[in-house]
């Protein structure tokens, strides 16, 4: 389920069999040379993240993604996020990026990484089938954390 009014309504009906927050991580970068790098990893950091819920529908909350830019603290923000999330009762929270300064935080955030795949000049078809290829790999790691 998505954060939004309607499937928040379900949330609160069902919070005890709903467990994992998902939060997409979004490098805004405005130079020169990192602007369509970070645009086009938006794109597939989201589109993972909505392929995520779809897979995982009626266990995970999807949250609006949180852009940030490379100046910011990560562990601050990080701590933030963690800090409200847990007050809704979420056991897990996932945050989903392309960008590798994130990876570097250690498995115990629960940072999931992945490269970023140029989606842009796929057709509709291609896409699907690389974003289930890039979901197939992350599937072991959502199991291993549910189940410790």
């Amino acid at each position: 389920m998505h954060w939004n009014g309607k499937d928040s309504a379900v949330f609160l009906a069902q919070k005890e069999y709903i467990d994992t927050a998902v939060i997409p991580l979004i490098l805004i970068d405005g130079s020169e040379h990192g602007f369509q790098f970070a645009a086009s990893a938006a794109d597939f950091t989201l589109s993972l993240a909505n392929v995520i819920e779809n897979q995982f529908k009626g266990r995970i909350v999807l949250f609006p993604s949180f852009s940030y830019t490379r100046s910011q603290d990560k562990q601050l923000v990080m701590k933030i996020w963690k800090d409200e999330i847990n007050q809704v009762g979420f056991k897990h929270i996932f945050f989903v990026t392309s960008d590798r300064d994130w990876s570097t935080m250690g498995e115990a955030e629960n940072v999931i990484w992945t490269p970023s795949v140029p989606l842009d000049s796929m057709d509709q078809k291609m896409r699907n089938s690389v974003l289930e290829d890039q979901l197939r790999q992350l599937i072991p790691i959502f199991a291993t954390k549910w189940a410790k």
